[in-house]
């Protein structure tokens, strides 16, 4: 799913709202309530954030073969039923034809030339500093501290660029929220150390994976003529922190970002 895409929302026996993604996925824990189809399934996936554009349709499930295509890979199955997916990709004509049966109007997608405003005129939220209570990674400096070992520079376990520590972090292989308390602390299977130039945010957002073999390969595709340029010079090297230990986690990585 890309920026832009115009997203159905199906429940209760039809759609019930349409929106737009706004963000670019992102590997994410399923969110709890959300049952899997069969037992094998993984616990990673995605998470897309979209923005509501229409709600409160009532597009009901027996309208549905009279809008969709039945069977496989949409929705509907060749009986035209409902199926239990979570995501099905429809045509052009499908969707143009489902918003102008819930009478939605699509913006265009370009953002227009907005006239910069002062500073004052933006800001209305008061003090920049904010009070917040929430959760900590207890863990997280331990991490790193043992990833390092010590030494005031070390190798990024990715480009294989040789930095100070101050520019690697504790780089968990899977969504650090996709695991369990006791995987959480299995510190020689779970991360890598990873730069803050790039690497860190590249493998993380799927961009790059890591092979049977201990080698960086492309992950994710991109538009971005930039950044896969970026994608290809690290392509084909070698991951220095693959090995038995974290060949699991790195396997479930790429499972996640090529599902």
């Amino acid at each position: 799913m890309a920026v832009g895409d115009v997203v159905f929302h199906y429940g209760h026996g039809g759609i019930q709202a349409v929106s737009r993604v706004v963000a670019a996925w992102v590997p994410a824990p399923r969110p709890s309530g959300y049952r899997k189809l069969n037992p094998e399934d993984l616990d990673a996936g995605w998470l897309v954030r979209v923005e509501p554009v229409a709600t409160g349709l009532t597009i009901e499930r027996e309208e549905l073969p009279t809008l969709l295509k039945a069977g496989s890979p949409g929705p509907l199955d060749r009986d035209g039923i409902p199926q239990e997916k979570y995501i099905s990709e429809l045509s052009d004509d499908e969707g143009q034809g489902l918003l102008s049966r819930a009478g939605v109007t699509l913006a265009p997608t370009l953002n227009p030339e907005v006239e910069p405003s002062p500073v004052d005129e933006i800001w209305d939220l008061g003090e920049t500093d904010a009070l917040v209570i929430g959760r900590r990674r207890r863990e997280q400096g331990r991490l790193r501290a043992h990833l390092l070992g010590g030494r005031d520079s070390a190798v990024c376990d990715l480009c294989g660029h040789e930095l100070p520590s101050s520019l690697l972090v504790a780089a968990h292989i899977m969504p650090r929220a996709a695991s369990d308390e006791d995987h959480r602390k299995d510190f020689a299977a779970i991360a890598m150390l990873a730069c803050s130039l790039g690497c860190d945010e590249l493998f993380e957002q799927g961009y790059l994976v890591v092979d049977d073999d201990g080698r960086v390969r492309p992950g994710r595709s991109t538009d971005s003529t930039a950044l896969q340029s970026v994608i290809d010079e690290l392509a084909d090297g070698l991951c220095t922190a693959h090995s038995t230990t974290t060949a699991a986690d790195f396997a479930r990585h790429r499972r996640l970002v090529r599902a």
